[in-house]
C-alpha cells in the first residue's frame, strides 16, 4: 500500500506529460490539464495575497502581466492571455510550494524525488517499450534524438539535466535522505546518457555550466586544479572523439538533418536581428511595449520563412513586449540574483546559484518558459529560503540564550 502511495503520483505526472502533445480542440492536452492547476494556484495565493513576497515573484508577476499590454493584443489576444497564464505559473508555484510545503526535509523529498522521476522516466523509451509523442524526436530520418515523455528534445535535455545536477548536488552533500547511493550514482550516469541522446547543445552547455558552479571549491588548491585539469581533458577528449566517431552526434552538433545543413544554429542571428529590426522600426508604443507574440513570429517568419521566437529570451522580449518588457525581464534575473547572493551561507546556495546561470544560459540561447524546469526551479529556490529562516531562528534564539545568560 505504501508503494502505490509513492509510485502512484509519479505515474499520474508520467501520462500528464506525456500525453501532452495531444491535441484537444483548438489547444494540447498539456495545456487543458495545467489550466485547473494554474486556477488552483490562484485561488490559494489570493487568499494569502497579504503575505511577504520575495522581490523577484514581485519581477516575475509583473513579466507575466505585461504580455497583456502589447500593440498587438487586441489582434491575438489568445496567444497574449496564453502566454500571461504561461509565465504567471512560476511566480504562483513559488507561492503555492512556499505555503504548503511544511518543513526542508519534506521539500528535500520531493526535489530530489522529482529529479529521479525526471531521470527514471527515460527507461521505458532507451529499451524501446515506449515511443515518444514529441514531433520533433522524429522528424529527421538521420538520427532519432531522445524525448522520452517531454513535448520536445529540447525540453527533455533541459529538465533531464537539471535533473541530473540536482541528484549531483545532493550526492555531493551526503545528504541523509538518499538511501541507496550507488543506485543512485548510476542513476546519474544514466542522467548523463539521456543528455547525450538529446543532441541537443544547450543541453550540454548547461550541464557544463551546472557542474562548474556546483562542484566549484571554496578555496583552490593544487590537487584541485589538476583534479579539474584532468576533468576538462577528459570532456573535450570525449567531445572530439564522439564527433570522429558518431555520424549522429556530428549532424547534430552542426546541424546537418537529412544530408543537408540547417540554419537551426548559426539562423539564430537571422532570427535575432528579425526581432531587433522589428522592435526598431515600431512607432512610439510599439517601441515600449512590443508587438505581441504574433506580430514577432509574423515578422520572422516574413525574413526567414520559419514562424518561430527569436531564441533568445532578450530578442524575443524586445520584440514581443518592448523596451519595457526588457527592463522587467532584466529586474527579474537581477532581483533573483539578489535573492541567491544574498543567502550564500546556506548549504544549497551552490545549487542554487548553478540553476540560476543554467537558465540564464538557457535564455541566451533558446528561451521560452519550461514547465517541468519551472517546477525544480521554484522548489530549489523554496528551499534556499527555508535554509535562510532555519538559519536566522536559529540565530535569533542564540542571541536570545546569549542575553539571558548576560543577565545571569
Amino acid at each position: 500500500m505504501r508503494i502505490i502511495k509513492t509510485v502512484l503520483p509519479y505515474l499520474i505526472i508520467f501520462f500528464l506529460i506525456y500525453l501532452g502533445p495531444i491535441s484537444v480542440g483548438p489547444t494540447t492536452f498539456s495545456q487543458v490539464w495545467k489550466i485547473p492547476l494554474f486556477i488552483l494556484m490562484l485561488w490559494q495565493v489570493l487568499i494569502i495575497r497579504n503575505r511577504q513576497k520575495p522581490t523577484f515573484i514581485n519581477w516575475s508577476y509583473a513579466r507575466a502581466a505585461k504580455n497583456l499590454v502589447t500593440s498587438g493584443f487586441s489582434v491575438s489576444y489568445v496567444a497574449g492571455i496564453m502566454d500571461f497564464v504561461r509565465y504567471m505559473t512560476f511566480p504562483l508555484m513559488y507561492e503555492f510550494a512556499s505555503l504548503k510545503i511544511k518543513d526542508l526535509k519534506s521539500l528535500d523529498k520531493i526535489l530530489l524525488g522529482f529529479a529521479q522521476f525526471i531521470i527514471v522516466s527515460g527507461i521505458p523509451f532507451v529499451l524501446g517499450l515506449m515511443r515518444s509523442k514529441a514531433k520533433d524526436a522524429i522528424l529527421y530520418e538521420d538520427f532519432d534524438s531522445y524525448a522520452g515523455m517531454f513535448q520536445n528534445t529540447h525540453g527533455a535535455a533541459i529538465t533531464t539535466t537539471t535533473a541530473v545536477l540536482i541528484l549531483l548536488a545532493f550526492l555531493k552533500l551526503n545528504s541523509s535522505i538518499i538511501k541507496f547511493k550507488k543506485l543512485n550514482y548510476a542513476l546519474s550516469f544514466f542522467g548523463i546518457y539521456l543528455i547525450y541522446l538529446t543532441f541537443i547543445r544547450t543541453g550540454y552547455a548547461m550541464f557544463f555550466i551546472g557542474l562548474v558552479f556546483i562542484f566549484m571549491p571554496k578555496k583552490i588548491s593544487f590537487k584541485q586544479v589538476l583534479t579539474a585539469t584532468i576533468a576538462v581533458a577528459v570532456l573535450i577528449f570525449g567531445f572530439i572523439y564522439l564527433l570522429e566517431t558518431s555520424e549522429t552526434f556530428y549532424n547534430r552538433i552542426f546541424d546537418i538533418r537529412n544530408g543537408k545543413q540547417t540554419a537551426a544554429g548559426s539562423g539564430r542571428l537571422l532570427f535575432w536581428k528579425a526581432s531587433f529590426d522589428l522592435w526598431f522600426n515600431g512607432n512610439v508604443f510599439e517601441i515600449f511595449f512590443g508587438f505581441g507574440y504574433e506580430g514577432l513570429l509574423d515578422k520572422i517568419g516574413e525574413v526567414t520563412g520559419i514562424r518561430v521566437y527569436a531564441h533568445n529570451e532578450f530578442f524575443t522580449q524586445l520584440g514581443q513586449n518592448g523596451l519595457l518588457g526588457i527592463i522587467i525581464f532584466i529586474g527579474y534575473l537581477a532581483s533573483l540574483l539578489k535573492f541567491i547572493w544574498k543567502r550564500r551561507k546556506m548549504p544549497s546556495y551552490r545549487l542554487s546559484i548553478a540553476v540560476y546561470f543554467l537558465y540564464v544560459s538557457l535564455m541566451l540561447t533558446q528561451g521560452g518558459m519550461w514547465f517541468e524546469l519551472d517546477v525544480f526551479m521554484v522548489l530549489v529556490f523554496v528551499k534556499l529560503e527555508f535554509e535562510s529562516s532555519m538559519y536566522k531562528k536559529v540565530r535569533q534564539h542564540r542571541k536570545h540564550i546569549n542575553a539571558q545568560t548576560n543577565l545571569i
